[in-house]
C-alpha cells in the first residue's frame, strides 16, 4: 500500500503563517500613515481658510506670511507622508506578488496530485466496487484493513479537493488585495504630484510676501515695539499672580503642624552604667522645600504624568510662534522671546482647560484682552488673548472645560491664542506637553 503525500495540503497554511505577521504589521503601518495624511490635509484646509481671510488685508500681510510658512511646512510633511505610503504600498505589492506566486504553484501541485489520485483509483477497478473488494479478503483482519484503506482513501480525496478550493480562494483574495494596493499607489502618486504643484505656488507666494515686507520694515518694527510692550505687561501680570499663589501655598505648608514624632523607647539599663543625657534636637527652620499638602502633590504628579499627552487648548489650529528665544521671521538682526506658544485658530474658537484645576487669577491686559491662569498643583497654565471669560478666582475647572473664547484682531482679522505653562516660577515649553 503506497503512502499518501500530505505535503501539498498544508502548503497554503504555511505560506499564510509566514506572511501573516509582516502583513499585519504592514497594514497597521498603512493605517497610521493614512490617519496622519488625513490629519495634515485637515490642517492644510483650515490654514488655507486663514490665509484667504487675510489675503486682501494689507495690514495682515505679516500674519499671512506666518500662516503661509506653516502651510508650506505642512505641505512638505504631507509629501513626505505620501512618500512613506508609496514605499509601504510598493512593499505590499512585492509581498503579495510573492504570496500569489507561491499559491499558484501550490494550486498546480495540488491539482497534479489530485489527478494522480483519480487515475490511480481508476486503474484499481476493484475500488469502484468497495463491497466486493472487502468481501474478497482472505481473512477478517484483511477485510477490516481494506475497509480502513477505502475510508482513508476517500478522506484523502476530499481533503485534496478542499485544499484546492481553499488555496484558490486564498489566491483570489490576495489578487484582490494586490489590485487594490496598486490602485492606492496610483492615487497616491497623483496626490503627490498635486501637492508638489501647490507647494511650488506657495513658495513663489512666500517670496513675493517677503519682498513686500522688506519694503514695509519701518511699520513692522513699530508694530513689534507695541507688541513687545504688551507682552511685557502680560509677563508682569502672570509673574505677579503665580508668585502670589506659590508664596501662599508655601506659607500654608509652613503653618501646617508637623506630625508628632513617635515616642522613643528608653535605653536598656546596664549594670554600673551612668546615664548621659542627650542634647535636644532643634527643629529645622521651614523653607520653600517644605512638602506641600497631599492633595496638591497628587495633582502635581497627575499633571506631570501627562507630559506630551495634554489636549490642545483649542479644537484646531497651528502653532504660529514657538517657545523661547528666536530670530524674527522677516526682520533681520532682531530676536524675539516667547514665554509660551501662540496658536492660530478659527474665529470664535472656544478655549478649553488642558487639565483639571483651580482658577489662580484672571486679568484684563490691553493688547492681550483677558488672561486666565489655572493652577494644577505645582503647575500653572496660562490662556491669554480671550475676548471673554466667565471664570473667577477660586473656581474649579475640569479637563477640556470651556473657559472662554479667543479674540480676533479687528485690524488683521487673525484669531490667535497665547498659551503658557509654568512649574511654580519656572517657564516650561508647552509644545513638549500638549499632544502633537
Amino acid at each position: 500500500m503506497k503512502k499518501l503525500n500530505n505535503r501539498p495540503i498544508f502548503i497554503g497554511i504555511v505560506v499564510v503563517l509566514l506572511f501573516a505577521l509582516p502583513y499585519s504589521m504592514l497594514a497597521q503601518s498603512k493605517k497610521e500613515l493614512e490617519e496622519k495624511r488625513k490629519k495634515i490635509i485637515r490642517d492644510i484646509a483650515a490654514t488655507e481658510k486663514m490665509i484667504q481671510k487675510t489675503k486682501a488685508n494689507k495690514e495682515a500681510t505679516y500674519d499671512r506670511f506666518i500662516a503661509l510658512q506653516n502651510q508650506i511646512d505642512s505641505r512638505e510633511s504631507l509629501i513626505q507622508t505620501i512618500n512613506y505610503e508609496l514605499v509601504a504600498a510598493e512593499e505590499g505589492i512585492q509581498r503579495n506578488q510573492i504570496v500569489i506566486a507561491s499559491l499558484e504553484r501550490d494550486v498546480v501541485h495540488l491539482k497534479e496530485e489530485y489527478g494522480r489520485t483519480i487515475r490511480r483509483a481508476f486503474r484499481q477497478k476493484t475500488i469502484n466496487n468497495p463491497l466486493l473488494f472487502i468481501l474478497s479478503a482472505e481473512s477478517l483482519n484483511q477485510a477490516f484493513r481494506r475497509w480502513l484503506f477505502i475510508r482513508k482513501y476517500d478522506e484523502r480525496r476530499r481533503e485534496q479537493a478542499k485544499a484546492i478550493a481553499s488555496t484558490q480562494a486564498m489566491l483570489k483574495s490576495r489578487t484582490a488585495v494586490l489590485q487594490s494596493t496598486i490602485q492606492d499607489k496610483e492615487q497616491l502618486l497623483q496626490s503627490m504630484e498635486g501637492q508638489k504643484a501647490s507647494l511650488s505656488q506657495e513658495l513663489v507666494e512666500k517670496n513675493n510676501i517677503l519682498q513686500f515686507l522688506a519694503k514695509d520694515e519701518v511699520r513692522l518694527k513699530t508694530d513689534l515695539d507695541k507688541k513687545q510692550a504688551a507682552h511685557e505687561a502680560l509677563n508682569q501680570a502672570i509673574e505677579r499672580i503665580i508668585s502670589t499663589e506659590v508664596q501662599k501655598r508655601v506659607d500654608e505648608a509652613r503653618a501646617k503642624p508637623a506630625p508628632a514624632p513617635a515616642p522613643a523607647k528608653p535605653p536598656a539599663e546596664k549594670p554600673n552604667a551612668t546615664a548621659t543625657p542627650k542634647p535636644e534636637k532643634k527643629e529645622a527652620a521651614p523653607s520653600e522645600s517644605t512638602p506641600l499638602p497631599a492633595t496638591t502633590d497628587a495633582l502635581t504628579g497627575s499633571f506631570a504624568k501627562n507630559r506630551g499627552r495634554l489636549p490642545w487648548p483649542v479644537e484646531s489650529g497651528f502653532v504660529s510662534k514657538t517657545f523661547g528665544r528666536q530670530k524674527h521671521p522677516t526682520l533681520k538682526n532682531i530676536e524675539i522671546t516667547n514665554n509660551g506658544i501662540d496658536i492660530r485658530t478659527e474665529e470664535n474658537a472656544s478655549v478649553r482647560a488642558v487639565f483639571e484645576g483651580v482658577v489662580a487669577g484672571t486679568q484684563y491686559i490691553p493688547g492681550h484682552d483677558y488672561t486666565v491662569i489655572l493652577q494644577h498643583g505645582d503647575f500653572y497654565t496660562v490662556y491669554s488673548n480671550l475676548s471673554q471669560t466667565s471664570l473667577n478666582k477660586g473656581d474649579s475647572v475640569k479637563a477640556k472645560q470651556p473657559i472662554g473664547t479667543v479674540s480676533t484682531n479687528s485690524i488683521t482679522g487673525t484669531t490667535e491664542l497665547h498659551f503658557e505653562l509654568w512649574q511654580q516660577k519656572e517657564r516650561l515649553n508647552p509644545g513638549l506637553w500638549i499632544k502633537r
